[in-house]
């Protein structure tokens, strides 16, 4: 599925309806969490941020309605620059 989707432009489709157009399913679910780090070399530069400066790392898994995984991410991001918003459902 991966050389599947690598072979779009990626930069101008959104990553997540190729991969259900290139599965035939839908998307189900994903797992989030946030946590707090420090800034590689890397990631600094692309953020013009200066080295080891606090930032947010969103880790995304992404799974499939039968549950199959299918996108994992890391993203960093400042906290100075987003908003996190969240709807939560209780189910009984």
């Amino acid at each position: 599925m991966g050389e599947a989707v690598i072979e779009h432009q990626l930069e101008s489709n959104d990553v997540f309806a190729l991969i259900e157009r290139v599965t035939g399913r839908r998307l189900g679910s994903a797992n989030l969490a946030l946590e707090a780090v420090s800034a590689d070399s890397h990631s600094a530069a692309t953020l013009q941020v200066p080295d080891s400066a606090p930032l947010l790392l969103l880790e995304r898994l992404t799974h499939l309605d039968d549950g199959t995984p299918v996108d994992l991410e890391y993203i960093r991001m400042c906290g100075d620059r987003i908003t996190l918003r969240s709807n939560l459902l209780r189910d009984i």
